[in-house]
């Protein structure tokens, strides 16, 4: 064991160093199977550290499979594991395309390429600051109600907190119209469950959300693409669709829509809830982006009461994408049978983190956070705009905030030549086509502003034209 150097000056633990420095002592195959460790006590006196950080140290060690507790004997080396190894692909990207293709290159590293249409933050954007406070803060208030199930509508003051965040954007709802998942995605599943069945259609934004797109598909289900326009929605397709299809719901973003960036209308939203009560189908609003706002906007919610307006949320783009909180605000019946639907596939959410995204919100680090995370986004967005109209690029809107634009250029009339150049260029620039129901040829693509400044995609902007 003096093969093992412990410092009290890191940052890591000293369990976390004993953990890792037997577990690589382990794989290198210098502490053979079958071997007896020192003991606890021999250990911690070799080391100067506590019985107690050992004794965690090794019990981590047999729950990581690296020990083996024997009674009355002590810890023994086990056998390491064997991970079978498989080639990896020379590029992620090279792979056929489907709507899960946008998703992978979203929660992977694609082979250390930057990707410059991903939805994520740079890690160096996100304030850790937040979660460090926030689990300290929610550890403090541990109970034995933690030991148990929680509700099945989510943490309650939680909800009670949404309650009033809503209320500043005029959606009046009490905390039992109110119901907790596990992130917008989640969200989406139990209404498509609850209101559509296989072979019906919807109404879906066109471009619009790519892993709506595989849900659907999923579940056997139509979709109706309508065109997205700078002000929302097509609404003489909204209208076309719905009287030849009678849709049972439609599914769009009313603000910072993904991935154009626009923003419903006021007018244009008047003029959907319309067609909504004209032809009996109910509207989904996706408002996951509402905290990169910081002007008015109308949500259809708003208009609505929640008559006929499902509205969703999440804290997952803005508080951080592992705590999958997110939220349905509904009529009281609706939210009832989402609840008995949620209760049916995963009984409850995860209460731990929403209590984690509750002191997240109160404790006002949040607030701070998000404010210096729009002024940044609004820096980036207006020279990423400035920088692709220099260059020739058509912009589909000019976005309120947000980060993202959606941009073509005219020498190209599918951006999939723009996504091969990008990958030659070891840029991950998806085409727009992934953001799109049956996946047809668009010459527009995403572009994330948090890299609008980095050389490499500014070097490689300037080579198309």
């Amino acid at each position: 064991m003096a093969l093992i150097r412990l410092s009290s000056g890191l940052k890591v633990s000293l369990v976390e160093q004993i953990t890792e420095g037997i577990s690589r002592l382990i794989d290198q195959g210098t502490l053979r199977p079958g071997t007896r460790m020192t003991s606890i006590r021999m250990f911690a006196r070799q080391h100067q550290v506590s019985a107690h950080t050992v004794t965690e140290a090794f019990e981590r060690l047999v729950a990581l499979g690296h020990l083996e507790s024997r009674p009355r004997s002590g810890f023994f080396i086990k056998r390491p594991r064997r991970t079978a190894l498989c080639e990896p692909s020379q590029h992620s990207f090279a792979k056929a395309f489907d709507h899960l293709w946008q998703l992978r290159a979203h929660l992977a590293n694609d082979d250390g390429l930057l990707n410059v249409s991903s939805g994520r933050l740079p890690a160096q954007w996100l304030d850790s600051e937040i979660l460090r406070v926030s689990l300290k803060s929610a550890a403090s208030r541990l109970d034995s109600d933690l030991m148990q199930y929680g509700d099945p509508y989510g943490y309650l003051p939680l909800r009670n907190l949404l309650q009033a965040r809503l209320s500043d954007l005029g959606i009046h709802t009490p905390p039992g119209q109110l119901l907790l998942t596990d992130g917008a995605t989640q969200a989406v599943d139990l209404i498509l469950r609850y209101l559509v069945r296989p072979g019906e259609a919807v109404l879906v934004d066109d471009p619009g959300y790519f892993n709506l797109f595989s849900n659907l598909q999923l579940q056997g289900i139509e979709a109706l693409p309508v065109a997205r326009t700078p002000d929302g929605p097509d609404l003489s397709q909204v209208e076309a669709l719905a009287r030849a299809h009678r849709p049972t719901v439609m599914f769009t973003q009313s603000v910072l829509h993904t991935p154009t960036g626009s923003t419903l209308a006021p007018g244009h939203a008047h003029r959907l809830l319309r067609l909504a009560e004209k032809y009996e189908f109910r509207i989904v609003e996706n408002d996951t982006y509402a905290d990169f706002l910081d002007v008015p906007a109308t949500r259809i919610a708003t208009l609505d009461q929640l008559q006929r307006v499902i509205y969703l949320g999440s804290f997952s783009k803005t508080l951080s994408a592992a705590a999958r909180v997110g939220f349905v605000a509904a009529a009281d019946d609706v939210i009832r049978d989402l609840c008995s639907l949620k209760m049916i596939t995963g009984i409850t959410s995860s209460q731990l983190n929403e209590r984690l995204v509750f002191h997240a919100l109160t404790e006002g680090h949040y607030r701070r956070a998000i404010e210096r995370l729009r002024t940044r986004l609004a820096e980036r967005m207006a020279t990423t705009e400035a920088l692709l109209e220099g260059m020739g690029f058509e912009l589909f809107c000019r976005p309120l905030g947000g980060k993202f634009v959606w941009a073509r250029h005219p020498a190209y009339a599918s951006s999939d030549e723009i996504w091969r150049r990008a990958a030659a260029a070891g840029l991950v620039l998806a085409p727009g086509k992934v953001f799109r129901s049956g996946m047809p040829e668009t010459p527009w693509f995403r572009l994330n502003v948090c890299h609008g400044q980095e050389p490499a995609l500014v070097a490689f902007l300037h080579s198309l034209g």
